[in-house]
């Protein structure tokens, strides 16, 4: 049985490599991932800072967009329509210190505070 991973990266350099060539390879990837091999096996991958800090931009958008469907959906589902989760929405709310959840739903930590107040439990 063999435990090979799929290489995801059109560049590659051999971990051996890593202190003379690393730089190079980086800069010929134009961006991409490099896969660091050993052996003819994959280790790790080297992903420039720019790419890398995207990937996470991506992937903070997406639980943000999943966070805010659950949260609208507990919403729908306490109020029973959309003009009275929207009302409710708009509002000042005590659970959340006089803030309306429209307000502090703009970040992560909003849509959990939003999606754990009382009113929404």
């Amino acid at each position: 049985m063999s435990n090979k991973r799929k290489n995801y990266a059109e560049k590659c350099i051999d971990i051996h490599d890593i202190e003379s060539s690393l730089d190079l390879v980086m800069n010929d990837s134009k961006g991409s991932p490099v896969a660091v091999m050993q052996d003819g096996n994959l280790v790790f991958y080297c992903v420039p800072a720019d790419t890398y800090a995207a990937i996470l931009e991506a992937v903070e958008a997406s639980e943000m967009r999943a966070l805010n469907e659950r949260v609208h959906q507990l919403g729908l589902k306490l109020f029973g329509d959309e003009d009275s989760w929207t009302s409710w929405m708009k509002k000042p709310a005590l659970a959340l210190n006089g803030q309306s959840p429209e307000s502090v739903m703009g970040t992560k930590e909003g849509m959990q505070r939003v999606s754990e107040s009382p009113l929404v439990q």
